[in-house]
């Protein structure tokens, strides 16, 4: 039994069941992370981002719309996205991916190593949403874009557990040089 107090205040009782809007304390607590149909913007690019860095094709797959638009790539599709993927890896296996923002819209930033080990930003990969699912995936075609983005350096733990492609696709260990070093 539940006895109203002044200033929405109740008594509530051991054994009274109390679900979520119960408690004067619900709105303090944070949001759970949103299931993918929910997934906002944001949320789709990190995982985007994730995905792309671990070589996961199926992780990236699932996060597209069945009909997602490829407008740099001859068609449409998951079929097609996972094509250029594969092709992306094969032709630049150094190529990484970081969150960024061009003019407050989420999107990632495209990078690759030089023979030095330093890292260029390569292209602008901006992305569109709805339903939980990512319905564009796109090069952005605005050189400027790349200089205009905020985005993230590459570098810390993901980056330690990422750069070396050749030991996980030959099982050979390589010695690399540091790649966050200063250009030449």
């Amino acid at each position: 039994m539940t006895a109203p107090l002044e200033d929405g205040l109740r008594i509530v009782d051991g054994d009274e069941a109390v679900g979520p809007g119960d408690s004067p304390d619900d709105d303090d607590r944070a949001e759970p992370a949103p299931a993918i149909g929910d997934a906002d913007l944001e949320t789709l690019r990190d995982e985007f981002v994730d995905a792309f860095n671990a070589r996961d094709l199926e992780a990236v797959l699932v996060l597209a719309h069945p009909d997602v638009e490829t407008p740099d790539i001859a068609g449409d599709g998951t079929a097609v996205l996972a094509e250029e993927l594969e092709a992306i890896w094969e032709r630049s296996p150094g190529a990484m991916l970081t969150r960024a923002f061009l003019e407050g819209e989420a999107c990632a930033m495209a990078w690759l190593p030089d023979e030095d080990g330093c890292w260029s930003r390569a292209a602008l990969v901006r992305l569109d949403a709805e339903g939980g699912l990512l319905t564009v995936v796109a090069v952005a075609d605005d050189a400027d874009a790349l200089d205009r983005a905020e985005a993230e350096e590459l570098g810390g733990e993901e980056m330690q557990e990422w750069q070396d492609w050749s030991e996980w696709d030959r099982g050979e260990e390589t010695v690399s040089l540091p790649r966050d070093r200063p250009r030449p």
